[in-house]
């Protein structure tokens, strides 16, 4: 796991490269893609403004569990007016914008704890 900061936006980039954001978003606007890539948010932010994010992928159908981690996917930009080129630099921002409020407004369920049910497994 690779630690970001929300208070410097390099931390991020260098975990989440323009170079792969936009091969991802490429990969990811395929009308057949059944698994996405992207980014895992697996911390909140500490008081220092530091998280754990990781390059990920998971299934198109599946959905975020309701107190773990969270998944963000990048899209492809639209195309700049006047231009035939889709706006990349500016989407890379945007998606790195969008995981840093992301982090900033995440909140996390407490870890297990010993006796915790969610450490003892299935039971019948």
């Amino acid at each position: 796991m690779q630690r970001a900061n929300i208070n410097d936006r390099a931390t991020v980039e260098r975990i989440y490269p323009r170079a792969v954001f936009q091969q991802e978003a490429n990969a990811n606007a395929r009308g057949n893609a059944s698994v996405l890539s992207g980014v895992r948010i697996v911390s909140a932010a500490d008081d220092s403004g530091a998280f754990d994010l990781v390059r990920a992928s998971r299934h198109a159908g599946e959905s975020d569990p309701s107190d773990g981690a969270i998944f963000l996917s990048p899209a492809v930009p639209g195309a700049v007016p006047g231009s035939l080129a889709p706006a990349w630099d500016a989407a890379y921002a945007r998606f790195i914008d969008k995981i840093i409020a992301t982090v900033a407004r995440a909140e996390f369920a407490p870890s297990p704890g010993p006796g915790d049910a969610r450490l003892r497994g299935l039971r019948q």
